[in-house]
């Protein structure tokens, strides 16, 4: 791709390399959130200090403590217990239009 030296392209956009190397976002990372394979919502992380575990925290402040999470690209997987599944999807979808 072509470029002038002073940063790095990317597709259509370009960056300057100062901000890779100081370990910086580029873009807003955006997570799907799903609760049992079910889609949610979306989960976004906007600035440095937001983390996808918040759902977690999230969650436990809630008094949740029987599920799992993983992440799988950009796909942010919640198993729950199907006694909570529902108080659960419920909480986040909350949490989620809340941020």
């Amino acid at each position: 791709m072509p470029g002038n030296g002073d940063g790095i392209l990317f597709g259509k956009f370009a960056y300057d390399d100062s901000d890779l190397k100081a370990g910086s976002k580029i873009n807003e990372d955006r997570y799907e959130v799903f609760v049992n394979d079910e889609l949610i919502g979306h989960k976004t992380l906007s600035n440095p200090s937001d983390k996808l575990s918040d759902v977690d925290d999230f969650l436990k402040q809630q008094g949740f403590q029987s599920f799992s999470s993983s992440v799988e690209g950009d796909h942010y997987h919640i198993k729950a217990d199907d006694q909570d599944r529902d108080d659960i999807e419920e909480a986040i979808s909350v949490y989620l239009s809340n941020r």
